[in-house]
C-alpha cells in the first residue's frame, strides 16, 4: 500500500512538471541580407537642359542627403539613361557632396528625355549599393527662327520654260529634325492651303536654298509670289500650315 502511494505521488509530480513547463516556441529564421534599398534622399543637377547638335556638355550634380562615397574600395557611377539603354558618363570627384559629369555630344544629337541616376558600387560587387532618385535632362531642338528672303535667282522666266532651279538668298533657314525650310509658289501668301504649290527644296546653308519651279507652272504668263516656311514637311504636304514663314518675293513669269 505505502508502495502504491508513492508510486502515485510519483506520477503526479512528474505530471505536473510536465505541465507547468513552457513550451518552447519555434525559432525564427534569421533573414537573409536586404537588397540595397533606393534611399529617400536625392540629387540635384546643372545644367538640366542642352540643345541639339550641342558639343559635350559638363553637368554639376549636388547631392542633397545623399552622399558620393570617398571609401578606396569603392566608387561613384553615373548614369545616363534613355528608353532602358544605359551609358555610364565620365566622372570627376569634387567632393562627398558634388561631382561633375561629362555629357558626351554623341548623346545629343536628337531632342530626348533623359534620365540621370548616381550609384554607390563596391569594387567587388556585382551591384550597385547605393542609387539615387533619377532626375530628367531635357536635349532640346533650339528655338526656330522665322526666314526670310532677300532675293530670288532668277525672278523671271518665258512662258514655256522647262523647270526652272531658282536659288533664295536670305536667312534662317533649317534643315535638321522636324525643321525643314520649304518653299512656296503662291498666289495668296495668306491662304497657302488653298493657293499654294509646295516646291522640291534643297538646303544649301542657312543663308540659301534652291527650288525647283516645274514646266507646268510657267507655261503661260502670270505674277505669283515665292515664300518659304520652316517646319516639318510631313505637315506641310497635309495641309498644315501653322509654322514660320517668310516674307514673299515677287517671281514673273513673261510672255
Amino acid at each position: 500500500m505505502l508502495r502504491l502511494r508513492r508510486f502515485i505521488l510519483g506520477s503526479l509530480l512528474i505530471s505536473q512538471i510536465g505541465c507547468s513547463g513552457s513550451t518552447p516556441s519555434p525559432t525564427t529564421p534569421s533573414p537573409g541580407t536586404p537588397p540595397p534599398q533606393t534611399p529617400s534622399a536625392n540629387i540635384s543637377i546643372s545644367p538640366a537642359t542642352a540643345t541639339v547638335g550641342s558639343p559635350d556638355v559638363t553637368v554639376t550634380i549636388t547631392g542633397q542627403q545623399f552622399s558620393f562615397t570617398t571609401a578606396p574600395h569603392k566608387f561613384n557611377r553615373v548614369v545616363w539613361s534613355v528608353n532602358g539603354s544605359d551609358t555610364i558618363l565620365a566622372i570627376t570627384f569634387a567632393s562627398g557632396s558634388q561631382i561633375t559629369v561629362v555629357v558626351p555630344s554623341a548623346l545629343l544629337t536628337t531632342p530626348v528625355e533623359a534620365k540621370v541616376r548616381v550609384e554607390i558600387w563596391d569594387r567587388q560587387g556585382d551591384a550597385p549599393e547605393e542609387t539615387s532618385s533619377s532626375i530628367s535632362f531635357s536635349v532640346n531642338l533650339p528655338p526656330v527662327g522665322t526666314p526670310s528672303i532677300t532675293s530670288i535667282s532668277p525672278s523671271t522666266v518665258r512662258a514655256g520654260s522647262p523647270d526652272v532651279t531658282i536659288r533664295i538668298n536670305g536667312a534662317n533657314f533649317e534643315n535638321r529634325f522636324l525643321h525643314t525650310s520649304v518653299a512656296f509658289w503662291t498666289s495668296d501668301p495668306n491662304n497657302l492651303h488653298d493657293h499654294g504649290t509646295m516646291l522640291v527644296t534643297t538646303f544649301v546653308n542657312r543663308n540659301q536654298l534652291t527650288a525647283v519651279i516645274p514646266a507646268a507652272l510657267v507655261q503661260e504668263p502670270v505674277s505669283v509670289e515665292l515664300v518659304v516656311l520652316t517646319g516639318d514637311s510631313m505637315g506641310m504636304s497635309d495641309g498644315f500650315f501653322g509654322y514660320p514663314t517668310s516674307n514673299s518675293v515677287t517671281f514673273t513669269v513673261t510672255q
